[in-house]
């Protein structure tokens, strides 16, 4: 029995060994939030994936055109994005276990900044297929093609609201400013008691506020606001642009992109902490922008030398958190 002790004790630590990976890989890959994004770093824009960490990069769009402006469908199998691949500005759709894309839209002219809706059933975005900018909303299949905004001047950039009634977009018309819209287009007003024109709005997971780049005292700056006007709060406080703001799943942390020390990179900060909690997530010389959230699940990351796991309540994190 004292000579089978030894292999005992291995052969245990090998099984505990393999138990603990399988645990770290299965915690790490499905609980740790992620993040797409677009950047220029191989030469044109690409479409990305990091966990909300900065850690575990991986490129989901190779190509020599411009692909950007990432958007998951609810249950994260799928990602919509714009690319100029076939020569003109489309809506494509790529599945992301075969990582095969299909082009959505097909027109001349530019469509581009695709929202997915919440339930599933819809991707809004941009099109300038009438002469100027107007928001679009069409089936994930390709069907039932639809004209939601139809005046002179710009509109563009639409977000949904959570339960997929709403939609909130930039338009360039007097008063300008972010507005909600009903999903088919109708009863469009401006929200109240915006300090300034806003830019590229989100939609807080809860439905009760919207985020959005304002420009004030020469700042580009993200506020949040309440869909009824009311609360302004300053989440961001530099003197370079922040923008394109993007809520967390858990309404807690807004990711942007920021041209902090010079260059374009991703970042994250707190809503309720105090300004200017941020965290850089890239560093990179290129241009890194246009944040999204990934649905659990999506596409899993690989553990790496940079991730820890503790058995005793499987608690994980980061060395370098």
């Amino acid at each position: 029995m004292k000579r089978q002790l030894p292999y005992i004790m291995f052969g245990t630590t090998i099984i505990l060994g393999s138990f603990l990976f399988a645990v770290n890989f299965y915690v790490y890959a499905s609980d740790v939030p992620s993040i797409a994004f677009s950047s220029k770093r191989n030469g044109n824009y690409d479409i990305y994936m990091m966990d909300i960490n900065g850690k575990n990069l991986q490129q989901l769009t190779d190509h020599f055109a411009h692909e950007t402006y990432p958007t998951f469908s609810p249950d994260g199998q799928r990602m919509a994005y714009g690319s100029s691949r076939d020569g003109n500005q489309d809506i494509y759709v790529m599945d992301l276990k075969t990582k095969i894309s299909e082009r959505l839209t097909d027109h001349p002219a530019r469509d581009n900044s695709p929202a997915w809706s919440p339930d599933g059933r819809w991707i809004a975005f941009t099109s300038e297929r009438t002469g100027t900018l107007d928001i679009y909303k069409i089936e994930p299949d390709g069907g039932n093609l639809q004209q939601l905004t139809h005046r002179d001047e710009k509109n563009n950039t639409p977000v949904w609201s959570p339960d997929s009634q709403f939609i909130a977009f930039r338009a360039f018309r007097d008063p300008a400013g972010i507005y909600i819209m009903d999903a088919d287009g109708g009863n469009q007003s401006r929200l109240k008691n915006q300090p300034e024109p806003g830019w590229t709005p989100a939609w807080s997971p809860d439905g009760k506020r919207i985020a959005f780049t304002v420009v004030l005292g020469g700042n580009y700056d993200i506020y949040t606001l309440s869909v009824d006007g009311r609360g302004l709060r300053r989440i961001t406080l530099h003197l370079e642009f922040d923008g394109s703001p993007a809520w967390s799943p858990d309404g807690h942390t807004i990711v942007f992109m920021s041209l902090w020390a010079g260059n374009y990179d991703i970042y994250r900060v707190n809503v309720n902490g105090a300004v200017e909690n941020r965290r850089k997530l890239t560093r990179h010389r290129e241009v890194d922008m246009g944040p999204a959230w990934v649905p659990t699940g999506a596409l899993p990351v690989s553990p790496t030398t940079e991730t820890q796991t503790t058995l005793w309540g499987r608690l994980k994190q980061s060395v370098q958190d």
